[in-house]
């Protein structure tokens, strides 16, 4: 009796060794209504594919809304970007990015968020990224660049 027990043992270890967990866990299921584009629906794009946010010079500071199409409701969705303005408090002062980090689909499918910019961010070309993973683990990714002009 206590042979068999360890030859199971033994066989089980040699076939997690061998096949590795990933193997026997992982399932071939797909999103079947999962999506990812990124758009900046109050902007105009260039030929190049570069959205055009002019700053508004009577505001402190300018925003636009980005929308991101995921295809289903209440999705947790993170955004970054590279771009970022000097913001200061109480004499402390560090880098905040120009996008909200983080945000959640809506019952149309989409995730919404606001992009600010300041005086400081003309001329700077911004690349911001959109990300999710879905239900089966797969990770969505899409991104857009935005010029911001005088």
């Amino acid at each position: 009796m206590i042979k068999n027990v360890i030859k199971y043992i033994f066989i089980y270890t040699l076939s997690i060794l061998f096949i590795g967990c990933d193997s026997i866990l992982t399932t071939n299921d797909s999103c079947e209504y999962c999506f990812l584009e990124v758009e900046a629906p109050d902007l105009p794009m260039n030929e190049n594919g570069i959205y055009q946010l002019d700053f508004n010079n009577e505001s402190l500071q300018t925003f636009t809304q980005l929308r991101a199409y995921i295809g289903y409701e209440y999705e947790y969705v993170g955004w970054g970007s590279d771009t970022h303005f000097q913001g200061c408090t109480w004499g402390h002062c560090e880098d905040v990015p120009i996008v909200n980090g983080s945000t959640y689909s809506c019952e149309d499918g989409y995730a919404y968020t606001m992009v600010g910019v300041y005086e400081e961010n003309i001329g700077d070309m911004a690349t911001i990224w959109v990300g999710y993973i879905d239900d089966y683990g797969q990770q969505h990714l899409d991104s857009i660049r935005i010029m911001i002009n005088e």
